[in-house]
């Protein structure tokens, strides 16, 4: 196990709460996806609660299929399942509000740190972590898998644009990440919809300060501003000479 993993830190965080004390934790050096491993025992009679972390994914990805890149130990990885998720507010925002707390909290500087719509964490002007949200529902319950990935260092791949956490701290060990999720995650989701959607305004600041080019469900791109965000995740958008739109799903690349 690398020297800033500890499981049992994090199991003792997980003791503590309302909706991780029975999860299964398990860290691994590599696999194809963590998501896909907790999404396998979706085919299980009976779905087991788990937090998987990995050094290094083969097959990491992203929203639309995208690949998430990084060599081992660059990045923060790792997936947990949820299930009978009951709010309005989804749960890919409010994972990406709980990231953007517990980051805020361990940063020497978290100043340039803001949430992009929908399910991404910025540094300033770079992408710094992403979250994939799938589900599947079985019976009358509805499962839940979140994987996360966060850059904490430069990423071998000079060509992306990607901010890392080793700008904004000295001190970069995944387990206090990873408690400091946990233990923000746990309080959310006592929140109802109203107040996680001020909550995700609030740390939005500078989304809302960002003409972004928006891709919809038919791949038609317009420029526009974002306006607010509703309780049920959906977007309120003013395209350029347009009337406003509402978008439940779409890509938004930054114009700065």
């Amino acid at each position: 196990m690398t020297a800033d993993f500890c499981c049992e830190k994090l199991e003792r965080i997980l003791h503590r709460s309302t909706h991780f004390r029975c999860h299964q934790v398990n860290w691994v050096e590599k696999t194809a996806s963590t998501s896909d491993d907790l999404k396998a025992a979706w085919e299980l009679p009976s779905v087991p609660q788990q937090i998987k972390v990995a050094d290094f994914q083969m097959a990491g990805r992203g929203q639309h299929g995208r690949s998430w890149q990084g060599g081992a130990g660059q990045s923060l990885l790792f997936s947990f399942s949820l299930a009978g998720f009951r709010n309005e507010f989804p749960l890919s925002l409010l994972a990406g509000l709980a990231l953007y707390a517990a980051l805020q909290r361990l940063a020497a500087d978290g100043s340039g740190l803001w949430l992009k719509w929908p399910n991404d964490v910025w540094l300033n002007r770079r992408k710094l972590a992403g979250i994939l949200c799938e589900n599947s529902i079985l019976g009358d319950v509805t499962h839940s898998v979140l994987g996360v990935g966060l850059n904490l260092l430069p990423l071998e791949d000079s060509s992306l644009t990607a901010a890392c956490f080793c700008e904004i701290s000295d001190e970069i060990r995944r387990d206090d990440i990873l408690c400091g999720f946990f233990e923000e995650f746990d309080e959310l989701l006592t929140k109802d919809a109203s107040a996680l959607t001020e909550r995700w305004k609030m740390a939005a600041a500078r989304f809302w300060q960002t003409k972004f080019v928006f891709a919809s469900h038919d791949q038609v791109e317009f420029s526009g501003v974002p306006i607010t965000l509703e309780p049920d995740g959906s977007l309120l958008v003013k395209p350029d000479n347009e009337k406003s739109r509402r978008l439940l799903s779409a890509t938004l690349k930054p114009v700065f």
